[in-house]
């Protein structure tokens, strides 16, 4: 299991990758979306600290709730969209230097 403190306060003073604010409530939002469970997601357990995205406390609400409706295709739409935000975060903590890539420079 990947842990990392240095990764999920890295999302401290960041805008939120999904709206945009900066309203001081981002923090990095594990994923909670369809398959959780085979990034580590269990019974009393987030899944790794690498499938975190970082959100307001309005989007994290949203994407937590959002998978407790009915409808399949939503849970669907709201999963991909959880994950496209984690790419993005992924993104940041490269440029931000939290996670290195061997050959890549930060700017």
């Amino acid at each position: 299991m990947i842990r990392s403190k240095k990764m999920l306060a890295a999302a401290k003073a960041q805008s939120c990758v999904n709206c945009g604010v900066s309203d001081g409530t981002v923090v990095a939002a594990h994923y909670t979306g369809l398959r959780s469970n085979l990034l580590g997601k269990g019974t009393g357990h987030k899944p790794h600290d690498l499938c975190v995205a970082d959100l307001c406390h309005k989007c994290h609400y949203k994407f937590d709730v959002s998978f407790d409706t009915p409808s399949f295709d939503k849970k669907i739409d709201k999963s991909e969209q959880f994950l496209f935000n984690i790419i993005k975060t992924l993104i940041r903590r490269i440029d931000q230097g939290v996670i290195k890539v061997e050959g890549h420079q930060v700017e």
